[in-house]
């Protein structure tokens, strides 16, 4: 081979073989147009090459099985013929619940079809579970509603659907599936308490104070100017529009109101066990709750990620989902929240008992002196505790309950 082909030459590109996840789209196809599934697939070769290899060798034994695989299969074809037809409503009783509270719903079946109704099974998975419902005969225009729980035992989020219909042979050779609804679901919240509200000095200044910005329309009085076209005719100062001639408005000074950021340590590091992650969720949930019931601008984050908490559901349906990952610690967690809220004025941040109480209050120090801090150490069982020094509090709670009596005590 010359030099010059062998610079031409080039490596052919490597066959890439079949995924796996190609391999079962490729399945799927097959039974949805066939209706036969991977048993039945494999009942029928079987009766293929026993039938053939009975009749080049002369065997009977192996013409009859064969045969009866082949005669198994085609009669539960037999089942898979014709569609049926239904109107499937899938209502759940609750949007949202607490962790721990009975919740479920109602699956509604209506033969809508002009003919009865023979019978099939319908499945709905739930959570990791499939609940199948048996579908009697109906009539046309009949229908039959079924009841079914959710299981709410533990914080997350409970995926319920699609509903789908299953019309098959008793064996499972064959079979097709229709899918009647969409997926619906069931935030399961952790559990939260009341703290005190600002009336009670949670935090000092969520009444907002007054800074140099001047506001067409705001709480402090600031001085009278001349109208200007687009201003509310309700601040017009009418005597004074009379002794000058002219219209004259208020003006106000712009109330800022304090920006409250809560942080959740998500590293598994930092927590000594699942029930202890638990409840710094339920710690959060609650500062997170009272802030938003305040009206004061609440940024809710993780070690992780930011989460949108713009109402108290949507807070609650966020922290649902909430787990740990790798890594973690009070230190990275300060600085995240320092890096991604440099304006709060007011900073909450709850970690495991892995970290010392003194490791919380050097974690604490290290936001601006302006802020106001209160570090949450969480150990189940533990004695409450709460030491202020300066701008920052670090409260130790053991327990849910103790947490509206550690706030009152750290914002006085």
């Amino acid at each position: 081979m010359s030099t010059s082909a062998a610079s031409r030459w080039e490596a052919p590109e490597p066959v890439e073989p079949p995924s796996l996840d190609r391999l079962r789209a490729v399945g799927d196809v097959l039974v949805e147009r066939t209706g036969i599934r991977v048993a039945g697939w494999a009942a029928l070769v079987i009766g293929v090459v026993a039938l053939v290899a009975g009749l080049l060798l002369g065997w009977v034994e192996l013409k009859v099985v064969g045969s009866v695989a082949i005669l198994m299969v085609g009669i539960a074809l037999l089942f898979t013929i014709g569609r049926p037809r239904f109107d499937v409503r899938l209502l759940l009783a609750d949007r949202s619940v607490v962790v721990g509270t009975p919740s479920g719903g109602e699956l509604s079946v209506r033969n809508v079809a002009a003919s009865r109704h023979l019978g099939s099974r319908l499945d709905l998975p739930i959570a990791l579970d499939v609940a199948s419902f048996s579908i009697p005969m109906l009539g046309s225009g009949e229908h039959i509603s079924q009841r079914f729980s959710v299981p709410t035992s533990k914080r997350g989020v409970v995926r319920i659907g699609p509903a789908e219909s299953v019309a098959g042979d008793p064996f499972a050779l064959t079979g097709r599936q229709t899918r009647w609804t969409g997926m619906a679901e069931l935030f399961v919240h952790p559990a939260t308490v009341a703290l005190p509200g600002r009336q009670s000095g949670f935090v000092h200044d969520l009444e907002g104070h007054a800074s140099p910005h001047l506001s067409a329309a705001d709480m402090n009085f600031h001085a009278l100017r001349p109208y200007a076209p687009g201003d509310d005719r309700r601040h017009v100062h009418w005597r004074s529009t009379a002794r000058t001639g002219a219209l004259m408005v208020r003006q106000f000074e712009e109330s800022r109101m304090s920006r409250v950021v809560v942080s959740l340590d998500t590293g598994r590091l930092a927590w000594l066990d699942d029930d202890e992650f638990e409840l710094g969720v339920s710690c959060a949930g609650s500062v997170a709750v009272q802030t938003l019931l305040g009206e004061s601008p609440l940024a809710m984050l993780t070690s992780t990620e930011t989460l949108p908490a713009l109402t108290p559901a949507r807070a609650l349906d966020q922290l649902s989902s909430v787990g740990t990952a790798a890594g973690g610690g009070v230190v990275d967690l300060v600085y995240t929240t320092r890096r991604r809220e440099p304006g709060a004025s007011v900073a909450v941040f709850i970690t495991g008992s892995v970290a010392s109480m003194a490791e919380v209050r050097r974690s604490g120090a290290l936001f601006d002196v302006d802020t106001r801090v209160v570090g949450i150490r969480v150990e189940e069982g533990s004695d409450l505790r709460v030491r202020t020094v300066g701008n920052v509090s670090v409260v130790q709670v053991g327990a849910l309950t103790d947490l509206p009596r550690a706030m009152r005590r750290a914002m006085e």
